[in-house]
């Protein structure tokens, strides 16, 4: 029984807990089937014998746990197990294959196995009595890699164990994919297309060009070489069919994408996602409007409170003023107090407000002291009045805070031409963004959707917000926008854009390859300069306290229509 002893401490040192035996054991080895069975259960291991060949279960490439797989290949239609295994994908990591034989010869080996898809996802052991062989092929056309495991069926369960300490993980084993030809597909446009490192458009294919180059860099480190393919648009969805970039690989023309690619459901129903690359941001930019546009400047320097106390000082000095009259003229006659009647005192009071003087000087201390007190105290006033002013008027308002603000304000609204221009608008959960739309968007039609050069054109001369993919926009912005410009901006998220990520044909064989080392890149710093490179940052505010504001007659007049 040292053969079941061996296929259970191969599969326990694994740390799998389940096992599916393909097996045929003619009633000469019916011992041995009860003995795989009962210590199986002893062990621990959950064990299922097919016997049919002919209706295998199923062996799907995903699932929760990891399976142990036993296939005794000298079974007569043990063929069949291995086509189904591999027109499913069940030769990948999920499942642990063990092939049992009676020759280790890499002949016979290689013409057993040639008919099969074994990449190297795969984790399939050939076991004969004098070697253990890991099998693999780097492609299906390609013949297959045998590396000897150094063990026989006779190993201890401390030298399997020692053996998978020791061994290094399967990507780092395969990562040499010998210079092989992989088919790949990117989008593009075409008739603005100028090179994979054109830098003067970034906001042209700008995640097709970020990925090409981490893609390509993948391919140095794995050593296989790209068949590239060029599309116009990503894909959407036709009665499930894709077309695009995603449809060609929903149809197998394509092993690997080119370009980064919203990770959305109903395109993970048909292509697998390897790693993500950036968080794409997108937003309405604007100037926010002059204060002047939204509320009455000249009202704005003080609160409620500022302008009662200066309106009590102004009417308690009119007052004092009168009263001091009333007493020295009962004291004493003078002319020169005459003319401080209570009209002529609140004339005085507003006429300290705005700087001016009074026509004539009394001779009395006491009502000297008041005016110049009035005078200074309307001075400081007066002064932190206009500071005030000067500085509302160089800078932008506040008032356009959320969706809802854009929405009932006047300023018109535009969207990036794109293929989703439409889409998520109207799968955002929001009501806010659905109103927005509905009020704003639609009623424009096509009109409402422009270039990013000449949305953001838009947004720097008038009373515009342009919702657009933030790098994008930032790259014209800065090319375009002066320094005080840049400070007016504004930006508020209608909706939050899915994750971005690369794109592989469904269950490939090179997916947890891909993955890995893209994670290294990401892991390594390569990633991050990539996104230096091409997405563009929010440009700095260096300028909001200098330069000139030129004020124009919307900024005056409340000012005029106070005077008529």
């Amino acid at each position: 029984m040292e053969l079941i002893s061996f296929i259970l401490s191969y599969f326990i040192t694994k740390d799998l807990s389940m096992m599916t035996a393909f097996i045929c054991w003619t009633p000469a080895f019916v011992e041995r089937t009860s003995e795989l069975s009962r210590s199986a259960s002893g062990a621990g291991v959950r064990l299922q014998l097919a016997t049919d060949f002919h209706q295998p279960p199923p062996m799907t490439p995903r699932g929760r746990f990891r399976e142990a797989m036993l296939l005794d290949l000298t079974c007569p239609h043990a063929a069949l197990i291995m086509e189904a295994a591999s027109s499913s994908r069940g030769f990948n990591y999920r499942h642990s294959w063990l092939l049992l034989h009676n020759s280790s010869e890499r002949g016979l080996i290689a013409d057993a196995l040639s008919p099969y898809e074994i990449l190297p996802d795969a984790d399939v052991v050939w076991s004969a009595p004098d070697a253990l062989l890991d099998v693999y092929k780097i492609k299906p056309a390609t013949p297959y890699l045998l590396t000897d495991l150094g063990l026989t069926r006779n190993c201890s369960r401390h030298q399997l164990r020692a053996l998978w300490g020791a061994l290094p993980s399967a990507v780092t084993r395969r990562r040499d994919l010998k210079n092989v030809t992989m088919k790949g597909i990117s989008v593009t446009e075409p008739y603005n297309f100028k090179g994979w490192s054109d830098l003067r458009n970034r906001q042209i294919d700008t995640f097709p060009k970020f990925t090409y180059p981490l893609m390509m860099l993948a391919a140095q480190d794995m050593h296989f070489r790209f068949d590239l393919r060029q599309m116009d648009v990503y894909g959407v969805s036709h009665n499930g069919s894709f077309d695009g970039l995603v449809g060609r690989l929903q149809r197998n023309d394509a092993e690997v994408g080119l370009a980064s690619i919203f990770i959305r459901p109903d395109r993970m129903q048909v292509a697998d996602y390897i790693s993500e690359t950036c968080v794409l941001l997108c937003a309405f930019i604007f100037r926010q409007p002059a204060r002047s546009a939204v509320s009455n400047v000249f009202l704005a320097p003080f609160s409620a409170g500022v302008w009662a106390a200066s309106a009590g000082v102004a009417a308690a000095a009119a007052l004092l003023l009168v009263a001091l009259r009333a007493v020295l003229q009962r004291t004493r006659q003078r002319d020169d107090l005459a003319l401080f009647t209570l009209p002529e005192t609140l004339t005085f009071a507003l006429g300290t407000l705005c700087q001016q003087g009074f026509h004539t000087t009394p001779g009395v201390t006491s009502v000297r002291l008041v005016m110049f007190s009035t005078l200074l105290a309307s001075l400081f006033v007066f002064t932190a009045y206009s500071a005030k002013i000067v500085a509302i008027l160089q800078t932008p308002s506040d008032a356009l805070r959320t969706i809802d603000d854009l929405t009932r304000s006047p300023i018109t609204i535009g969207v990036q031409d794109t293929t989703y221009k439409k889409v998520y608008f109207l799968e955002s959960p929001d009501e806010s963004t659905q109103q927005l739309y509905r009020r704003k968007i639609l009623p424009q039609g096509e009109r409402a959707y422009h270039s990013v050069v000449d949305g953001i054109a838009r947004v720097r001369t008038g009373l515009f917000a342009f919702q657009v993919e933030s790098s994008s926009g930032y790259d014209i912005i800065r090319q375009t926008f002066t320094e005080r410009e840049k400070c007016s901006l504004k930006e508020i998220e209608a909706f939050k854009l899915p994750l971005v990520a690369v794109p592989m044909r469904k269950n490939s064989g090179y997916r947890e390859l891909f993955a890995t080392r893209l994670r290294w890149q990401r892991e390594v710093g390569l990633m991050s300069r990539e996104r230096r490179v091409w997405l563009v940052s929010r440009p700095r505010c260096d300028a909001a306290g200098g330069g000139f504001v030129s004020i124009g007659i919307g900024d005056v007049l409340p000012a005029l229509q106070a005077s008529y």
